[in-house]
């Protein structure tokens, strides 16, 4: 299935899951929503464009910081979730579409962030529209988390990719393993000249865009360790807002979470690891 069919796919497939996704997923860090506003020298009243708002996990952070918030999210129900996260007085416009279909207010943004969402705006699209919503040396905010390979987490990875294995050897081949920070901070230094080429190799997506690396500068990555603790249950909740659980179909999905049960039972029930939270800024060229 080509790479735009699979991104209309998966954006009605969310919208599905639009209530159990606004309540199991993570919001992010204060420290990088933060780090983002300065960067960007982002106050109160400026406005600034969400693509893939989802259900609202960042469009509230950006409501608590006095921003008004023009946010995109091609499901109806998400964006129903996002508007009863912020309330009905917040300074939030919410647009039902596709960031690649959706017609742009003529006036800039100050900035433009994304959490989570980001790969799933067609490439050849996403990069040259966003610079064009931005005014001259505005700023780009990508946000996701990541994985990270590290001591603590390292035998939780290894027994929860075993099931995997166990369960859909096809799947689990394509499933990129977790890098060390020092793994990824030196291939976003190797990148740097093109955002485009940083977020592909952060989130193991074909992103890159050649036009990119004159349309944005100054790329600067910023990380944060996240500690998780999880049970059986809470992981079973949020896989199930995952594109891999609809990858997987219901019969391998419910093998895989029979899988993950043992696994946790022989961890005594929870297990713990490390995520890194990841924020990317980038400017628009002047």
């Amino acid at each position: 299935m080509a790479g735009s069919q699979v991104r209309r796919q998966y954006a009605g497939v969310f919208d599905g899951v639009a209530d159990d996704y606004g309540r199991e997923r993570p919001t992010y860090p204060d420290e990088l929503v933060d780090t983002a506003c300065e960067i960007g020298g982002l106050s109160a009243g400026a406005a600034v464009l969400e693509v893939g708002c989802g259900a609202g996990q960042l469009t509230g952070a950006l409501v608590a910081r006095g921003l008004r918030v023009h946010a995109i999210d091609p499901g109806p129900n998400m964006v129903r979730v996002a508007r009863e996260r912020v309330g009905p007085d917040a300074p939030v416009v919410f647009d039902v579409g596709r960031f690649e279909d959706v017609s742009l207010p003529a006036t800039p943004f100050a900035a433009v962030f994304s959490a989570t969402a980001f790969h799933w705006v067609d490439p050849a699209v996403s990069w040259a529209k966003v610079a064009g919503a931005l005014r001259p040396r505005g700023m780009l905010a990508l946000l996701q988390y990541n994985g990270v390979r590290d001591e603590e987490g390292a035998a939780a990875e290894e027994a929860l990719h075993a099931a995997m294995e166990r369960v859909a050897p096809d799947v689990a081949a394509t499933i990129p393993r977790p890098r060390t920070l020092s793994e990824l901070r030196a291939g976003v230094e190797e990148r740097r000249s093109n955002v485009s080429e940083v977020w592909s190799f952060l989130g193991n997506h074909e992103l890159a865009a050649p036009a990119a690396a004159t349309l944005f500068g100054d790329v600067r990555l910023t990380t944060l360790h996240v500690p998780r603790q999880q049970t059986a249950d809470q992981l079973e909740a949020l896989f199930r807002t995952t594109s891999l659980h609809f990858r997987l179909g219901p019969e391998r999905s419910r093998a895989l979470e029979a899988e993950n049960r043992r696994v946790f039972e022989s961890f005594g029930g929870t297990m713990r690891w490390n995520e890194l939270a990841v924020l990317v800024t980038a400017r628009r060229a002047a």
